[in-house]
């Protein structure tokens, strides 16, 4: 009998884990944050950190840059528990300040993740990434200008009041699709 109470035990575990391999889940150091609308970009604008590979400046404030493709790690965040982490890095984005007091039109950085509101972002449902309890979102910029690499532009990153920030600069969606 004890035998069968084992085989029964180790069946339900093995079920239990092959149930988990079909689960969908976010890659382990993130995904694309894309801009819905392409505006001038047809390859679409995504967060970006500054930089890229062996040489990104995690102290600059980030962009809004044309998305790179296959998971550019300079590229790569993760939307969850209402923050946004990046990539395999032990930041999160935070709105940058002096005052203490987010204002609209100051920019997104990369800090160490900490309990502080500067951090805290969620996807709403209407696509607009709020900060907190304020009425500020992540937008890119009015103006885009060329960067390095072919065909790349970016914008000004910033976060702007919710209701009067033009839509088609301030909606985003995780992933491509």
């Amino acid at each position: 009998m004890k035998d069968f109470r084992v085989f029964g035990v180790q069946f339900l575990v093995s079920v239990f884990v092959m149930s988990l391999a079909s689960v969908p889940v976010q890659a382990a150091n993130g995904d694309l944050v894309r801009l819905v609308d392409p505006l001038d970009e047809p390859e679409f604008y995504c967060l970006d950190l500054s930089g890229w590979g062996d040489h990104l400046k995690l102290e600059d404030p980030l962009q809004a840059h044309t998305c790179k493709g296959a998971e550019p790690a300079d590229q790569l965040f993760t939307v969850i528990d209402g923050k946004i982490t990046v990539g395999d890095t032990d930041r999160c984005l935070q709105a940058a300040v002096s005052s203490g007091e987010p204002l609209a039109g100051v920019s997104i950085i990369a800090r160490t993740c900490t309990d502080t509101p500067l951090q805290a972002m969620s996807l709403e449902t209407n696509g607009q990434i709020k900060l907190g309890e304020t009425n500020l979102c992540l937008a890119a910029g009015t103006e885009s200008t060329a960067a390095s690499g072919p065909s790349h532009i970016w914008r000004v990153l910033s976060i702007q009041n919710c209701e009067s920030v033009d839509a088609e600069r301030s909606i985003w969606q995780v992933g491509l699709n």
